[in-house]
């Protein structure tokens, strides 16, 4: 009997380590000898397919195993559906190389986040008794804030005014708010900045921040102060 046989196997990944699935074809002829025909059969055609598994025993041994439906066609007319498990053992003279996984692309360069600072500008404005009279020994001062503001336009003042506790407190509330918009007044004048960005608030004597029984504790009361807050980035 003459037989010829073909096997198309696709494996599902490549050739790994491990156990790695397969779809397996196969197409297989007979044919026998005239003199020992059974049932007047001379030739039979045969074609499978299947799935199994197959691991690398060595770098040359490799194990197969897998399931298939096998189409039988005797000669050319009589055909059987048959099930078939098949167990085979194959030796390479030149291996298969197991695939190699494509290095991750390395990550794009992230742009570093500028470098900040926080920027804190002050004003401490302080009178003589009993005057709302801006001196001009603050105008440095004064022309700093105004400089800010006009750096950053997103930022707004807030400006309080204070007393010593000396007088009435009625009194001393007015003064105090005659001297934060004395303060103000010089910003917004002389140095062009918009009366909206700048907001007053009195507190009269009520907040010292030094003793009133001294000359010296009640000239550091008498006070306009204000804070200025902001974020710039550092130059390289």
């Amino acid at each position: 009997m003459d037989v010829s046989k073909a096997d198309l196997i696709y494996y599902l990944g490549g050739v790994k380590p491990g156990w790695t699935p397969y779809l397996v074809g196969s197409l297989s002829y007979f044919d026998r000898d005239s003199n020992n025909l059974q049932r007047g059969e001379s030739h039979t055609w045969q074609a499978g397919a299947g799935v199994g598994v197959s691991t690398m025993l060595t770098d040359h041994w490799e194990f197969r195993s897998d399931v298939r439906a096998i189409q039988k066609i005797h000669n050319g007319r009589d055909a059987t559906t048959d099930a078939a498990l098949t167990l085979a053992a194959n030796y390479y003279f030149n291996p298969p190389k197991a695939a190699v996984a494509e290095p991750a692309p390395a990550p794009a360069p992230q742009e570093a986040a500028p470098q900040t600072r926080t920027i804190t500008v002050r004003l401490n404005v302080e009178f003589e008794f009993d005057k709302a009279v801006v001196r001009s020994m603050y105008g440095d001062e004064i022309q700093g804030v105004a400089n800010a503001m006009k750096a950053h336009e997103d930022i707004d003042l807030v400006l309080e005014g204070h007393t010593d506790s000396i007088g009435t407190d009625a009194y001393n509330q007015d003064l105090s708010e005659r001297r934060v918009a004395a303060v103000k007044a010089k910003i917004v004048q002389d140095y062009g900045i918009n009366a909206s960005r700048i907001s007053t608030v009195g507190y009269g004597e009520s907040r010292p921040i030094a003793d009133n029984s001294t000359d010296e504790g009640r000239a550091r009361n008498r006070r306009v102060i204000g804070d200025l807050t902001f974020t710039e980035v550092v130059a390289d």
